[in-house]
């Protein structure tokens, strides 16, 4: 049966490779942001203290007095216990000699530095800058603003950059799309620009040249084989009918019956493999012609016949095996004679039967090739029929039915 075209445009390639594109985008922003976020707040700390060590220098050598608590200023507070004036808090005169970036006293971030002038004369400074923390939150919204911004325009330029890299590659998918299997000797254009794509191209183009060999040793094959198998049916046919003329008899006509229909069955089955013309298409009335068609290779009489009338354009000989092959599963799954039901009408023909149905595990598989049931079949009467119902443009389904067993329909589309 015939697979629909896949659907070329957004396929996993081109998202993965815009997606792979905008998280790189991202990880470089946010790294860079980390980046800068820590050299400002390296800058500011080194800043910071080089203020406060020129400042305590200038302090300790001019012997200046720290102010009282209530008269020194809200941002810089020096503290010189051994010279008297401001007390400095017990946090500060708990810590040892250094330099102290971002102390947290209470509510308040404070830069200190903490100096030994002489033994037992210990000298503090200390700065606040309350607009440190703010300044650092509008800093972060911005870089993260800036972040989400730069992730939008790179979600916008990776997707026109898949799109206009994976362009070619959209180009060369659908041009396979487009290739008829039925038809040989075809190849596909190289790329002009796109040497990757060249080198794939040329590769499909090497691997239908010999799939068309392939082909072509096949079909000669058929070939052949159908002209050895056409020569003894020739040669049982010619008999018969010498035989039927000296002394006629009901086998004889039954071995014209079947040769006959053997040699529709060889023109249907070299179609179906392309070595040969396709049969001639007759204008067939079916309520009438099928179950002629049918008798020679299965029971007509074991069948429930339910005919009006009905007339397609098809190849007798091909309409023989699908309907045959249809009726032949049918039988071998009914439990007892008349277990088959055979509907015909001016849309399809529908055969059903009371057997155990199908399994449902194998239900998706019984049109596949070898795909043999548990009811002694080859595995491949279903194929057959449903790639002749494919040529003939028809439609072949097989379903279980609700009561028990299954339901073939083979639709016409007329």
């Amino acid at each position: 049966m015939a697979k629909p075209t896949p659907h070329i445009g957004g396929h996993r390639l081109r998202r993965r490779l815009a997606t792979t594109l905008v998280g790189l985008t991202a990880a470089s922003a946010l790294a860079l942001s980390i980046v800068f976020l820590g050299m400002e707040r390296y800058v500011e700390a080194a800043s910071l203290g080089t203020l406060l060590e020129r400042e305590m220098t200038y302090r300790v050598r001019a012997n200046t007095v720290p102010a009282p608590g209530d008269m020194q200023g809200e941002t810089l507070r020096f503290y010189r216990p051994a010279l008297g004036g401001a007390v400095p808090p017990y946090t500060l005169t708990d810590l040892p000699v250094g330099r102290y970036d971002e102390l947290r006293i209470g509510e308040q971030q404070l830069f200190v530095l903490v100096r030994e002038v002489g033994p037992g004369d210990i000298a503090y400074l200390s700065y606040r800058d309350d607009a440190i923390e703010a300044r650092e939150r509008l800093l972060f919204l911005a870089l993260f603003g800036a972040l989400g911004l730069l992730s939008l325009i790179g979600l916008w330029v990776s997707a026109r950059l898949a799109r206009q890299t994976l362009a070619p590659l959209d180009g060369l998918v659908t041009t396979l799309h487009a290739l008829d299997p039925e038809v040989r000797q075809q190849r596909l254009a190289l790329p002009e620009r796109d040497s990757e794509l060249a080198v794939i191209a040329d590769a499909l183009n090497a691997y239908m040249e010999r799939l068309d060999e392939l082909v072509e040793r096949e079909r000669a094959f058929a070939a052949a084989a159908s002209h050895e198998l056409r020569t003894p049916l020739a040669v049982i046919r010619g008999a018969a009918e010498v035989l039927e003329t000296q002394s006629p008899s009901a086998p004889l006509a039954r071995i014209q019956r079947a040769t006959e229909r053997a040699q529709q069955d060889l023109d249907a089955l070299l179609w179906l493999s392309r070595a040969g013309d396709a049969p001639a298409a007759e204008t067939l009335r079916l309520h009438e012609r099928l179950q002629p068609l049918c008798a020679a290779q299965i029971k007509v009489e074991a069948i429930t016949w339910d005919l009006h009338p009905c007339t397609v354009t098809a190849p007798p000989g091909a309409v023989a095996i699908i309907v045959s092959n249809l009726l032949r599963n049918a039988l071998r799954a009914a439990p007892k004679a008349g277990g088959v039901r055979v509907h015909l009408d001016t849309q399809a023909l529908t055969v059903e039967d009371d057997g155990p149905g199908v399994p449902p595990d194998e239900l998706p598989h019984v049109f596949a090739p070898r795909t043999r049931g548990h009811d002694g079949g080859t595995g491949m009467g279903l194929y057959i029929a449903a790639t002749l119902a494919a040529r003939l443009r028809w439609s072949l389904t097989l379903e279980n039915r609700d009561g028990g067993g299954a339901r073939a329909q083979l639709r016409f589309h007329l």
